[in-house]
């Protein structure tokens, strides 16, 4: 095993607050990890902040997970015939095996569990990112009859100095449904919806939701949101942004016939 140098999450959330983008950007990467075992056929089924290790290289965060000691494969026969399983892969019955407060609502009752109850995990890890504390706190049994019966609250109600943006509490609140039917499908879709929020308020928002204040050129927002746009490949979506930016400021009308010329090799 590799020698990891570096803190956990739960060190990042006691250490101080953690701003919102930088709290999107590691669940992205958890979300990562989490798809790649999901595609191979593993729930790991123990997801939690003190599992997820964050080192640092060429001045980057790097979120690794770790701790697969209740990871367990679904479908096992499936799995060794080298079939592709499909994303609502099911581990039959959950029980209570993981830890209580990252526990979702199926698991917690002992019934089926699937992709979707890791999901859940991740979405107690981003609330716990953006708030500095769980959706349900309390003693074990509050916290157990609160994960089976209670909606959490919205991340941004928690903590208002952070500025979380609307789009962000409610794919908090969908990561966290009581049913798992009405949660994210899979760690893809999860992913895109936070994507999405990157690219929606730009650097220039992020940056004010740091409590920082950017001086930028017009335009900056539309053509950061335009760049990010082309690398998750929606290259429409770039263009409109890239356009927009090319009317707000004079500097950035290159941009769109850049991105045309990309596009056409």
């Amino acid at each position: 095993m590799p020698l990891l140098r570096g803190s956990t999450l739960r060190d990042l959330v006691l250490a101080g607050p953690v701003a919102w983008p930088r709290a999107v950007g590691l669940v992205l990467q958890l979300l990562a990890a989490v798809g790649a075992l999901h595609e191979r056929g593993v729930l790991h089924r123990d997801l939690k902040a003190q599992n997820c290790l964050v080192t640092r290289r060429d001045g980057r965060e790097h979120l690794q997970l770790v701790d697969l000691g209740l990871a367990r494969v679904a479908a096992p026969e499936r799995f060794a015939s080298g079939s592709v399983l499909p994303p609502a892969l099911s581990c039959g019955s959950g029980g209570l095996v993981g830890t209580l407060v990252y526990l979702a609502p199926e698991q917690a009752r002992g019934l089926a569990i699937d992709v979707r109850t890791d999901l859940y995990a991740v979405g107690v890890i981003l609330f716990e990112l953006l708030t500095r504390r769980l959706p349900f706190v309390g003693g074990e049994y509050a916290v157990l009859t609160a994960v089976v019966e209670h909606l959490p609250p919205t991340p941004s109600s928690i903590a208002p100095a952070a500025v979380i943006p609307g789009e962000l509490d409610a794919i908090v609140l969908r990561a966290l449904a009581k049913e798992p039917a009405a949660r994210f499908g899979n760690a893809g879709e999860f992913a895109a919806a936070l994507e999405d929020v990157l690219v929606d308020l730009g650097e220039v928002g992020a940056a004010e939701a740091r409590g920082c204040r950017l001086t930028a050129h017009a335009g900056c927002e539309e053509a950061q949101a335009a760049l990010a746009a082309w690398m998750r490949f929606d290259h429409e979506r770039a263009r409109r942004a890239a356009e927009e930016a090319a009317q707000r400021g004079e500097g950035w009308s290159p941009l769109p016939v850049m991105l045309g010329a990309l596009e056409e090799e």
